[in-house]
């Protein structure tokens, strides 16, 4: 077996959360990230988003981490999550308030920190003094329990 070697820098996106804290995952989770209107919907039915052939159901970033959905109206981008190719559809639409930024670390600036029960995290970490959440992502690409 073949030695593999350290990873030098991760490239990242951070997500931000409706109760003002943020998530960090890789970016080769992401497929897109566009601003989205949900003017005139409700939280019962984001929509569907239309994208490369498929028509996603919007789901809330937030509720699918398994907190409390922002109300609609904060609602601003619709991230596409790459899935498993072999589901129909491979991919997962999900809303969230603000903007997504990306961007390269080094895993030497991450420091562990205790996690909260609240949400579908797997664990957090700070960098450069600031908390991020990382999500679950069988449970947010696969929508796994």
């Amino acid at each position: 077996m073949a030695d593999v070697a350290p990873v030098d820098t991760l490239d990242i996106a951070i997500l931000p959360l409706g109760d003002g804290r943020h998530m960090m995952l890789p970016l080769e989770a992401l497929a897109e990230v566009q601003q989205v209107n949900f003017a005139g919907r409700s939280t019962d039915d984001l929509g569907e988003f239309s994208w490369r052939g498929y028509e996603l159901p919007v789901e809330s970033l937030d509720e699918v981490c398994g907190l409390e959905l922002p109300p609609v109206e904060r609602l601003t981008t619709v991230a596409v999550f790459k899935s498993d190719k072999h589901r129909e559809p491979p991919f997962r639409a999900m809303a969230f308030s603000g903007t997504a930024s990306p961007g390269s670390i080094e895993p030497s600036w991450l420091s562990e920190v205790e996690l909260s029960t609240e949400g579908v995290f797997s664990s957090a970490t700070r960098l450069h003094n600031e908390l991020y959440l990382i999500p679950d992502l069988e449970k947010l690409l696969f929508n796994e329990a």
